[in-house]
């Protein structure tokens, strides 16, 4: 007895008990739809709830660790990509912003919902802690932003997830025919170079230099006036590090690219890390929440996620022309959704959709950064 119940302590055995349980949920077939990855994030949910603590530094790393995989592979084709649809991606950000605000202003005028609270839920929804970090600058720590974050931040992720799965299904896309029309890579001059000196022969080396300087990048503090900084934090240094170490390629005559079959288990490992933390400290505040303020908050939560998801979608497919992948890509950037990146990913079988993910996530990052300021002017406090 002593033994089963030492198991529940042991760190190290529940965090990858959470993990097995996680990948096997996540291959159960709803309705043609899986929740891949995410479903992780369902057992850290219940775990956590039950008592699992998973400290938060596994998160950061598992983000850092997905973000300068995906930032590695994106590299090639990010600038190719970015002159063919810069104001598309453009848009496809003011969409989300729009949506966001507006779903805001609705949950405060006809919810009755407080500002920091409808300001927590949105940031939750578009799932970006750098909002939620505005709006506390704005309240304080004691305000209930974080209440309103910590419920809609699951259905955030797992919408989003279920979004990119079911569009393809519902049009009937042909994915062969929809992959090519997305943009290839230029050829890379350093690739068949074989002067060039390699580290390592599997890659990590790269990878562990595009979080490194990820973390420098991410660590730039922009003030935005009114004592409010921005900064792209360890998660977005390190996909714009990714996306510049790839598209140099080399480092005098040191190698910087990384194999696919690299890149793809440890973008995989990282984002489960991710999701296992968020899910597993979620846990108890998700069932206290709902406990405290009903199903309301949640389905507010919900309409604000599915609203902007939609909205962005069908500008960036419809109004921007983008390819149905590319639409697909641009909008899980533009929520700010690294785990339907991924989900996209499964869904495409390549990983030429990270780069339309990496031109948005930055810009609506910044743009939901400062929206938290532009509606409490707007909304009073």
């Amino acid at each position: 007895m002593s033994f089963i119940q030492g198991l529940g302590t042991n760190g190290v055995f529940m965090i990858f008990l959470t993990l097995v349980c996680g990948y096997a949920f996540g291959r159960i077939n709803f309705a043609g739809v899986k929740f891949g990855t995410s479903g992780v994030l369902v057992m850290a949910l219940i775990f956590g709830a039950l008592g699992m603590e998973v400290p938060a530094i596994i998160g950061t790393a598992g983000l850092a660790l997905f973000l300068a995989c995906v930032g590695l592979s994106a590299g090639p084709s990010f600038v190719t990509n970015l002159k063919a649809n810069f104001w598309g991606f453009i848009a496809t950000t003011v969409a989300i912003l729009v949506a966001a605000g507006g779903t805001v202003i609705m949950a405060v005028k006809i919810f009755k919902l407080p500002v920091d609270l409808a300001l927590g839920v949105m940031a939750g929804a578009m799932t970006c802690t750098a909002s939620l970090a505005t709006t506390k600058e704005l309240f304080g720590d004691k305000s209930a932003a974080g209440v309103g974050y910590g419920l809609a931040y699951v259905f955030g992720i797992i919408s989003v997830v279920m979004f990119v799965q079911l569009v393809p299904k519902f049009l009937k896309a042909d994915v062969d025919a929809e992959n090519a029309k997305l943009p290839d890579a230029p050829v890379s001059k350093s690739e068949g170079d074989k002067s060039l000196l390699t580290v390592d022969g599997p890659g990590v080396f790269v990878v562990c230099v595009a979080i490194a300087l990820g973390a420098l990048i991410g660590a730039i503090k922009v003030p935005l006036g009114g004592g409010t900084t921005f900064s792209l934090g360890t998660g977005g240094g390190a996909i714009i590090a990714g996306i510049f170490v790839s598209a140099i390629g080399h480092c005098g005559k040191i190698k910087l690219t990384a194999p696919k079959s690299t890149l793809m288990p440890l973008r995989d490992l990282g984002i489960a890390w991710f999701l296992l933390q968020n899910g597993a400290g979620a846990g108890p505040k998700f069932v206290s929440t709902l406990q405290q303020y009903g199903i309301m908050l949640f389905l507010v939560g919900a309409f604000m996620s599915v609203v902007a998801i939609l909205f962005a979608y069908v500008v960036a497919r419809y109004l921007c022309k983008m390819p149905l992948f590319g639409a697909l890509g641009a909008t899980t950037g533009a929520m700010t959704s690294a785990p339907s990146l991924n989900a996209l990913i499964t869904v495409t079988g390549n990983d030429k959709v990270a780069s339309f993910y990496a031109a948005c996530q930055p810009v609506a990052t910044v743009g939901l950064v400062i929206l938290p300021k532009l509606l409490v002017m707007m909304l009073g406090s």
